[in-house]
């Protein structure tokens, strides 16, 4: 039987009616390798049942993250947060480090799995005078070597976010930057879970794009 990948949902409003969607993109990029996916919806009474059918998980991008899980408040910096996309990304993420099963972060799901996971972001990049702002891979990431992904040396990804990891929850290691610093990529000590702050599902054609999915499916049919 395929493996199940629970994935987090985005939200939408048109015309007064709230939707919670996943960009396709996601979908095709698991499918691809035969898993099956389901969508882990914010208003379920119960997640830990669906979490239990789960093989693995992934946290999508999405908006920002309350500054109130790492102990600051938000003085208008962090936009459009949500308290029930906060809750799901620590639910997913406490669940995924108690049950050891992996799991992938992008972009959102970094700043996440690193807040729940004991880390701080900084609200706003401006604050260090950087901008990570465009969907051209044209944004310089070192990768230092790690024997999950048998690479290491300098990647071209898309960046657009404004929060970014401040300080690195303990359980994680660094193994990509910024030329400024900001921190792109991490991944946890012990466990199958690893998060990229970019977007690798839209650049598939790119060779690291493919070994961060590579590298998911391995984990998870381990």
């Amino acid at each position: 039987m395929p493996k199940l990948i629970g994935i987090t949902p985005r939200l939408l409003t048109e015309s007064g009616v709230e939707k919670q969607f996943i960009n396709t993109r996601y979908i095709k990029h698991l499918t691809q390798r035969g898993f099956n996916t389901i969508q882990i919806n914010l208003d379920n009474p119960n997640n830990d049942a669906i979490f239990d059918m789960c093989d693995a998980f992934l946290i999508t991008g999405g908006t920002d993250v309350d500054p109130i899980h790492f102990n600051e408040t938000n003085e208008g910096l962090s936009k459009n947060v949500d308290s029930r996309l906060d809750l799901i990304d620590q639910q997913i993420t406490e669940y995924a480090i108690k049950s050891k099963k992996p799991l992938l972060g992008i972009c959102r799901g970094l700043q996440t799995i690193n807040v729940f996971a004991g880390g701080s972001l900084h609200q706003d990049l401006k604050d260090l005078n950087a901008t990570h702002n465009s969907v051209k891979s044209d944004h310089e990431v070192t990768i230092k070597h790690h024997p999950l992904f048998g690479f290491e040396g300098v990647i071209k990804v898309n960046s657009y976010h404004h929060q970014a990891i401040k300080d690195v929850a303990p359980s994680f290691d660094v193994i990509g930057r910024h030329i400024d610093g900001t921190i792109e990529m991490i991944v946890h000590k012990t466990l199958p879970i690893f998060a990229v702050q970019w977007h690798p599902e839209i650049d598939a054609q790119l060779p690291f794009s493919k070994v961060i999915f590579d590298t998911f499916e391995r984990l998870v049919k381990k």
